[in-house]
């Protein structure tokens, strides 16, 4: 969701980078999505996790046109800030969009990765049992290849 909430707001501009106060202003008055001082947290964790990068200006480390971004996407505050770790939030979303309870989920992803040698993270074999279950799990992949990376 970080991704896309970066995305859309230099979609927006239609640039390529912006001056931090240019985002920020964005992020709050513009798109109407965070307080001032949570577009300042935005972009420090977009910092942080190596969506964007500073020099005079903020620029994405990503191709702003290869984000598939929902025509009424408007991120939501509680999932960007969460520290909830990225395989209890796709284990969650399992379960809501399969109407299967947490533990059903971690049950099916810890069979799959011992079917599989334990040769896979866990957030790599929870990622594939999603896919298997038609649930989309596009935003969670950035984030799982740079924990399996870090």
């Amino acid at each position: 969701m970080l991704k896309e909430t970066i995305a859309s707001a230099f979609r927006s501009k239609g640039k390529s980078s912006m001056k931090r106060s240019e985002l920020i202003w964005t992020l709050t008055l513009d798109l109407g999505w965070f307080s001032h001082e949570d577009a300042k947290r935005v972009i420090d964790l977009a910092l942080e996790r190596g969506l964007l990068v500073e020099n005079d200006e903020l620029r994405p480390t990503f191709d702003l046109e290869e984000v598939e971004i929902p025509i009424d996407f408007k991120p939501d505050p509680a999932t960007i800030f969460s520290d909830r770790p990225v395989f209890d939030r796709i284990v969650q979303e399992i379960a809501e969009k399969s109407g299967k309870s947490f533990g059903e989920v971690i049950a099916m992803i810890n069979r799959r990765q011992e079917e599989l040698g334990n040769l896979l993270s866990v957030e790599v074999v929870a990622l594939i049992i999603a896919k298997e279950l038609g649930i989309d799990i596009s935003k969670f992949i950035d984030e799982v290849e740079r924990e399996i990376l870090n």
